[in-house]
Formats: C-alpha cells, sequence, structure tokens
C-alpha cells in the first residue's frame, strides 16, 4: 500500500494495512472482485475500466491488473494488484469530445451570423424609420421601443455565439491574481449584499504572478461568480480562493514550453449543487439549467482558459453546492 495508493484512495497505509479487503473497499468494489478470483484460480486478471471509491465517495476510474503470489511449494499465498488512474485520460478524452462540439457550434456560428445579421439590419433601420414618422408621442411608440429592444438581444446572442468561433486573441502579460478576484468580488458585493449573501475571501499571500489577459480573466470570474450567486438563497456564503495548486491532475501542466506549475482560482457556493448527468454537460454550448439564458456563458470561459493554457474543474454535490476551479501557469 503505497503512497500513490494512498493519494489514489484517500486511504492511508495506517488505515489500510492488516485490515481485510473488504474492510477497505466495498465488497462489490473492482479490486476486490478481481484480487479474489485471482487468490481462487492462481491467475492474473485485468479490467480496463474500474473504479475506486475514494473517501469522500467520489469514483474515480481505474484500470487494474491482477497477479497471484506462489509459495515455494507452488501454491498461491497471496496476490498483488496494480491500478492505474485513469482520471486525466478520462479528462483528456472529455475535452476532445468537448473541442468538437464547439468547433462545430463554431461552424453554425457562422453561417447564422452571415444569414441573420443582414436581415437584422435592415429591419432595425426600417424599425428606426418607422419610429420617426410615428413620433415620439405616437401610442405605438412603445412597440418600436420593444422591437428595437429585440432586434439587440438577438444581435447580442450573434456575438456570443461567434465566440465560439473566433479565435480567443490574448494579449498576456504577468498578472496579480489576487487584484481580478478582488475587482470581480467588489464589484459583486452589492448584488450579493441584496440577496443576503456573504462574499468569503481566502486569498493565498505567497501567490507568484499568473501569465494572463486581464480583460478575459475578468469575464471568466464574474461569470462564475454570477452563477454562484443566481444558485443561492439568502444567507448563504461565496467563498473565493486562490491558492498554489496541488491538484493532481492539474497541479503542473504543459503549458508548451515544458511542464509549468499552476495556481488555483476558486469559486464556491452553497447552492443546492447538481446531479452528475448535469455536471458532465455544463460546458456544453447551448446547455443551460436556467429558465433563462443560452447555456453559452460556462462553454466560452471553457474555451477562454484553454487558450490561456490552463484549465476548469466543476466539483458538485447535491444539496450542499459547487465548487468551480480554474486553474492558471505562473509567471515562468
Amino acid at each position: 500500500w503505497n503512497s500513490a495508493a494512498e493519494a489514489l484512495s484517500e486511504r492511508s497505509a495506517r488505515r489500510a494495512v492488516g485490515r481485510f479487503l473488504k474492510e477497505v473497499f466495498p465488497p462489490d468494489a473492482s479490486v476486490v472482485r478481481r484480487l479474489t478470483e485471482t487468490v481462487a484460480t492462481g491467475e492474473s486478471r485485468s479490467e480496463p475500466e474500474g473504479v475506486v471509491e475514494r473517501g469522500d465517495h467520489r469514483l474515480v476510474p481505474v484500470s487494474i491488473v491482477t497477479a497471484p503470489l506462489f509459495g515455494r511449494d507452488g501454491t498461491v499465498e497471496a496476490a498483488v494488484a496494480v491500478l492505474r488512474d485513469l482520471s486525466r485520460i478520462r479528462q483528456l478524452e472529455s475535452e476532445v469530445r468537448r473541442g468538437e462540439t464547439l468547433a462545430a457550434a463554431g461552424r453554425m456560428a457562422v453561417g447564422l451570423a452571415h444569414e441573420v445579421r443582414n436581415p437584422l439590419g435592415a429591419i432595425r433601420g426600417a424599425v428606426q424609420l418607422l419610429r420617426r414618422e410615428l413620433g415620439a408621442d405616437s401610442r405605438l411608440a412603445e412597440y418600436t421601443d420593444v422591437l428595437l429592444t429585440e432586434v439587440d438581444r438577438v444581435n447580442r446572442i450573434i456575438e456570443l455565439l461567434l465566440d465560439l468561433a473566433r479565435p480567443v486573441q490574448l494579449r498576456p502579460v504577468p498578472l496579480n491574481l489576487h487584484q481580478l478576484v478582488e475587482r470581480v468580488a467588489l464589484l459583486s458585493e452589492e448584488a450579493a449584499r441584496e440577496r443576503g449573501i456573504t462574499i468569503v475571501r481566502r486569498y493565498d499571500p505567497s501567490l507568484p504572478p499568473i501569465l494572463g489577459d486581464e480583460d478575459r480573466l475578468l469575464q471568466v470570474f464574474h461569470n462564475l461568480v454570477r452563477n454562484a450567486l443566481d444558485s443561492m438563497p439568502a444567507g448563504r456564503h461565496l467563498t473565493l480562493t486562490t491558492r498554489v495548486s496541488l491538484n493532481p491532475l492539474f497541479g503542473k501542466m504543459d503549458v508548451g514550453a515544458g511542464p509549468r506549475n499552476m495556481v488555483e482560482a476558486q469559486v464556491a457556493d452553497e447552492g443546492a449543487g447538481m446531479p452528475e448527468a448535469v455536471r458532465a454537460r455544463i460546458f456544453d454550448p447551448f446547455f443551460t439549467t436556467k429558465d433563462k439564458g443560452l447555456g453559452l456563458g460556462l462553454a466560452i470561459c471553457h474555451r477562454i482558459l484553454e487558450e490561456h493554457r490552463g484549465a476548469i474543474q466543476v466539483e458538485s454535490v447535491e444539496g450542499r453546492g459547487t465548487v468551480v476551479t480554474c486553474f492558471l501557469p505562473i509567471v515562468k
């Protein structure tokens, strides 16, 4: 039971060594079944798609290989299991699928913008002329105002769609992550106060500078904080955290010039949380659980962080809340 097994299962060697296997893992766990079969048959077993339940009850995808250990008399005395954490591989597969979805949405957006914007421009011009002819005092003027508002709303939707299609143009410079997150916190204080929500700050004072585009990252944090506020009733807390990342998947990432350490900016709410089926789709374009919304905000956030050679991770427990963590590379 080495240190990697401790990290994977969130069970220390002291809690595992000397205990029956079924006291450490659930009796129907993949690793229990495979080790039991190996001891019974004296043959190796493998399972390319198993799972291990961690101490927090989260399931981690693993591959499992077991082998028997024979005594001098040729009988099976024990068995050994080698588990490989597949979380990063599954994450990369998910990123590829999401990238394909975003590319398809982008192609659709370009075609849609071309086909819709021209007639929208004509409609807007015609409505403005009509409003001028009717005069400001006409009882029909309010209807022309509604038309202009809705035309502008459709144009904003098209702009959001085009954000998925355009290459993200970054202007990366060294940035203080605390200052970025704090700007968003200050701008959100009034909205939080009106809803009876308290913003809690937990900033690591020793955080090194990051490399990023200020405007784009502000866009990401504004979106995440707004979503968190929308998810909570009065009396709850929204916690903003920054720290050097020790995450086993994203704490160190290859940004094109070799591995680089990452920092985390975390937005944690105490809302209703979400089921796994919803969590798995939240970055899909046009997927939303809100009555109002296009389902593009998180897809764009994901795209921005991806262009920064970073990552975004969402953990959620129904009834307890959601934690969104952004990973960004430090200045080398």
